[in-house]
């Protein structure tokens, strides 16, 4: 008898204690103590102690932990573009001219004209980028020194002036009558429009400010 209440106790203390309401000391119907939760099925039944289940609200509530805020890194300086850019001019007699960049891998000479309204590239700069090949070409009326002309007018995706950059601008092919050897072209306000222009002509020099 001895054996099966040892038995009993110890199936009782495997038990997870969240699983039973109260315990109580039971005979069964061969005599033997029975130690059970569940009393139903047994006789002369006393209450040993009174338990409860472990609810969610019971259990100890962690608290959440705060989301870690990154802050962004301040921008280094190399990633920094500068929004005023000195770009040094040539004087050829009274013209001035500066060098840039087209489409990032071809530079070319052109007169700088402010009072221009468009920008001129000349056949040379047009056949060795592919323009033609590139996109579908318009045509504009030109009024020039030597009377009215027919022009092509092509997309131009990169114009580079000396880190100064204008995306997706238009130009004219056209070959600039009369113009100094080494010119080959003309940089007018559909590009310089995208700037705040101020031309230093003492110091031969050409100041470009990010339009706003």
């Amino acid at each position: 008898m001895c054996r099966r209440l040892c038995i009993g106790f110890l199936l009782v203390l495997a038990l997870p204690l969240s699983v039973y309401s109260a315990l109580y000391s039971c005979t069964d119907s061969a005599g033997v103590t029975v130690i059970t939760d569940s009393p139903a099925q047994l006789r002369d039944c006393t209450l040993l102690s009174a338990g409860r289940s472990a609810t969610p609200e019971q259990l100890p509530l962690e608290k959440p932990t705060p989301p870690r805020v990154v802050e962004p890194e301040p921008p280094r300086d190399h990633q920094t573009q500068p929004s005023i850019f000195s770009v040094p001019l040539e004087r050829i007699g009274s013209l001035f001219v500066v060098t840039i960049q087209i489409n990032g891998s071809r530079p070319a000479k052109v007169i700088l004209d402010t009072g221009a309204s468009h920008t001129i590239l000349s056949y040379a700069v047009a056949r060795d980028l592919g323009l033609w090949a590139l996109h579908p070409a318009t045509s504009m009326t030109m009024q020039t020194v030597g009377g009215t002309v027919q022009a092509d007018v092509l997309p131009v995706t990169l114009i580079s002036i000396g880190g100064a950059e204008v995306r997706n601008s238009l130009a004219a092919i056209y070959d600039l009558p009369d113009a100094p050897a080494g010119i080959e072209g003309l940089l007018g306000q559909s590009v310089l429009s995208q700037f705040e222009v101020t031309l230093n002509a003492e110091k031969s020099e050409l100041r470009l400010r990010a339009a706003k």
